[in-house]
């Protein structure tokens, strides 16, 4: 089981960790062009990212009823939801758009960044970025479907091409064509549309995903929009807490939300590996579940645990330790570098809890039961706001005291997450051995 999760994981791990460099990357260089233009470019990320767990309402139920019919053995029904989910991800991108086109400027001026020519500068970011979003929703539709499928491979290989390029287009827009945070947009335009492209030639080739001979059915779009509205709401709470708690960073200036924003890409170190195994072990839980293999559903969850706590431990004591070195490759002026290296420090201590809280959630959307960890998300992801306020009194105006109030939030969420999955899913098991007494020894965990 330990080898199944890892050679599945490893292929979403590798486009993580190509999504991780761009990510350095794409910071470095708009690091070069000051903390100005990098507090732009990251308060637009925030409705970027809104963006994205908006595409959750129907990425995440298509990658688990997927699974769920692979697993089953029903390749038709696995096609329809393919069907039924790339028009639905392309409707709701471009209204997603349209939002952004009208009211980019008081999105923007919720942030309240106090500076008028960040907030121009962010705006005219977010115009030009968000012409992005129908290939990047599409990208993130059909990675999900394609790991729900078994196969991760594919999305590997696709995402990592379109990285490859978006890495290229930001080096000669940004400073051969001096472009700026307009030629960083661009290069994320034209990779992201390069990598719809490749998709939609694997998915042609596709002979269990393929959608020919289907229709849009509203039945199945309704099944996949069940399993994601709660996941969507989870990660869309999340971008309006981190919208009201830079609003709250504001207050030590534009330098305090770049920190932020550079630190949350070096804390991706974690994130990202979680997130490839949150995907294999999501993926080796749905089909089992589907197939009626609890037991194997159980192993699937042990192993991720273990894996959660190598990966945990070994990414905390590296961002702790090398917390200075590791900032100062983004932001290098004094007083950047003492800031993030303080936020790295107390983020450090949070990080084999953030990879438990991934792990588990995985587990449970195999199950098919994504609306546990999106309530408990939402509900200590919500705390860290009084949590903050509370604790800037308490540590009389420190920003430490924000950094704290996130990073216990973390360490709540993974251990309360961890400990719900084992005490339902063993509620479940002894079910259904109450349903099948003479199959008692598999169930048994």
């Amino acid at each position: 089981m330990m080898k199944q999760l890892i050679w599945l994981a490893l292929p979403v791990i590798g486009s993580s960790f190509m999504t991780m460099a761009y990510n350095f990357i794409n910071m470095i260089f708009v690091g070069r062009l000051g903390s100005d233009a990098v507090a732009a470019v990251g308060s637009a990320s925030f409705f970027m990212h809104f963006g994205w767990g908006l595409s959750s309402l129907l990425t995440v139920g298509a990658g688990i009823r997927v699974s769920h019919a692979i697993g089953s053995g029903d390749s038709d029904l696995a096609k329809s939801y393919v069907r039924s989910g790339i028009l639905a991800v392309i409707g709701l991108a471009l209204i997603y758009y349209v939002i952004l086109f009208f009211a980019r400027n008081e999105l923007i001026g919720l942030i309240q960044l106090n500076n008028s020519e960040i907030e121009h500068a962010a705006s005219g970011y977010l115009l030009l970025i968000g012409l992005c979003i129908p290939f990047s929703f599409q990208n993130l539709f059909f990675t999900s479907v394609f790991i729900g499928s078994g196969d991760s491979k594919s999305p590997f290989r696709i995402n990592a091409t379109a990285l490859a390029i978006n890495i290229l287009l930001d080096y000669l827009l940004i400073f051969q064509a001096k472009m700026g945070i307009s030629g960083a947009a661009l290069g994320t335009i034209i990779s992201q549309a390069i990598g719809t492209f490749m998709f939609y030639i694997k998915l042609n080739g596709s002979a269990s995903l393929k959608p020919i001979g289907t229709a849009f059915q509203s039945s199945l779009l309704k099944n996949i929009l069940r399993m994601g509205v709660s996941t969507t709401f989870q990660r869309v709470s999340f971008t309006i807490v981190a919208i009201f708690m830079a609003r709250i960073i504001s207050n030590w200036g534009a330098t305090a939300i770049a920190v932020q924003k550079v630190g949350i890409q070096i804390e991706a170190i974690s994130y990202m590996t979680a997130g490839g195994f949150l995907s294999a072990l999501s993926t080796i839980s749905g089909i089992a579940y589907g197939a009626g293999d609890y037991r194997k559903q159980w192993q699937a969850f042990r192993s991720g645990m273990l894996l959660a706590f190598v990966l945990g431990t070994v990414t905390s004591v590296i961002i702790i330790i090398f917390a200075e070195p590791l900032f100062s490759i983004f932001l290098s002026d004094p007083e950047s570098v003492a800031m993030g290296r303080e936020y790295l420090v107390i983020l450090g201590f949070s990080q084999l809890f953030m990879v438990m809280e991934l792990m588990a959630t995985g587990a449970f959307f195999g199950w098919g039961k994504p609306n546990i960890p999106a309530i408990t998300g939402i509900a200590l992801t919500a705390l860290r706001i009084p949590m903050a306020l509370v604790f800037i009194e308490l540590w009389q105006n420190e920003l430490s005291s924000v950094w704290w109030s996130i990073s216990i939030s973390s360490m709540v969420k993974g251990t309360l997450l961890v400990v719900l999955y084992v005490i339902l899913f063993r509620s479940f098991l002894r079910k259904q051995n109450a349903f099948y007494p003479s199959a008692k020894g598999d169930f048994s965990p």
